[in-house]
């Protein structure tokens, strides 16, 4: 568990050991557990291997939004009949994370509304006005010739409710969704995309796709000659809680103290929680210092989900500018990666995330 000083977060796969160092933390992975909120979120548990397409339902705790007739795929690298890794029918794609990922039609072309969406139901309910950081990855893939897909859209985004959504057919489900990226997307690579989202109700299911008809929603052709559908792969699902329990101490909050001790091959880094941006000479960057030697990459995310920062351990750190222009004051969700030897065919990805403030 983290507890972190001045009352910012607690994130449930490490463990914080308090210091009395003004607006810093420490940190270090006290080990590998599923995401906080979900249990599934890269698809790595199945019922069985997928040999076929559509097979959705053998990624267990994930549903197609209860459709009769939609039909994500579910794929992997020791799958069969067109849904294996890294040769789909619609592209070629490593997946992010472990063996498997998820491809969605997020929608067809305009005017059909076409839809698909996935969801899942949450570990415990969220807690009401309390800060998550709401995390994924998503990716079209290598176009192919023989591809259908080539659409990209807008408002791909997240819907949280206390009650499953129903999608009926193919049709767009008409809810408001919380989270959602409002430019057209599309993209080869992997990206990341993280949000702040502050729950409004005790949310225990999400649904991830395009909601909402296809009245007020941009879809570009990107690739092909009369693509069909705007196909996305997804991967790597996080909900976790950036708070935590803070006990009053002289009139200021103090972190609880936590017995909890470093595991061996934990890696630790100093996070600074505030940081001010002034051209003062005194805490003018956003800095994460390693404990110990090894590659690691920083990424810092605004609320809205804009990845504004990017660098790797050699970086002088985050000035509070994106594109030249200086961030707004508030809250920011730092990101930490690394990758330790795994189980999979991949070096395991480690992630480490938290909340910061900038103040000017």
């Amino acid at each position: 568990m983290i507890r972190e000083i001045q009352s910012l977060l607690v994130y449930c796969p490490l463990v914080i050991s308090a210091m009395k160092l003004l607006s810093t933390i420490i940190i270090s992975l006290a080990c590998t557990i599923a995401h906080a909120q979900l249990s599934n979120g890269s698809f790595e548990t199945l019922s069985s291997m997928p040999n076929g397409l559509g097979q959705w339902q053998r990624a267990t705790g994930w549903s197609n939004a209860g459709s009769t007739t939609a039909t994500p795929d579910l794929l992997h690298y020791d799958a069969v009949n067109a849904c294996d890794l890294p040769e789909t029918s619609v592209g070629f794609v490593d997946s992010f994370d472990g063996d498997a990922v998820m491809g969605i039609t997020i929608c067809g072309r305009s005017g059909d509304n076409q839809r698909e969406y996935i969801s899942t139901q949450l570990n415990s309910a969220m807690v009401v006005g309390k800060p998550y950081a709401i995390g994924f990855r998503m990716a079209n893939g290598a176009h192919i010739p023989t591809s259908q897909a080539g659409l990209a859209v807008n408002d791909i985004g997240f819907c949280f409710s206390v009650d499953p959504l129903a999608q009926v057919g193919t049709n767009p489900i008409e809810r408001q969704p919380q989270l959602k990226i409002e430019s057209v997307i599309y993209s080869a690579e992997w990206q990341t995309y993280v949000f702040t989202f502050y729950p409004l109700e005790p949310y225990k299911y999400m649904t991830f796709g395009l909601f909402g008809n296809d009245s007020d929603k941009d879809i570009q052709i990107r690739r092909g000659n009369n693509p069909s559908m705007a196909y996305y792969f997804v991967d790597y699902f996080t909900i976790e809680p950036l708070f935590g329990e803070y006990a009053e101490v002289d009139g200021e909050r103090e972190p609880i103290p936590d017995s909890a001790s470093p595991s061996k091959g934990e890696r630790e880094f100093f996070i600074p929680n505030t940081f001010t941006p002034n051209a003062d000479g005194n805490n003018d960057r956003f800095l994460p210092v390693a404990a110990a030697d090894g590659d690691w990459m920083l990424e810092i995310f605004s609320s809205w989900g804009d990845r504004v920062y990017v660098s790797n351990q050699n970086s002088t750190g985050w000035d509070g500018t994106y594109q030249g222009l200086a961030c707004s004051p508030g809250g920011y969700v730092w990101q930490i990666t690394y990758f330790e030897d795994g189980s999979t065919r991949k070096p395991k990805r480690q992630e480490l995330r938290g909340m910061f403030h900038l103040v000017r």
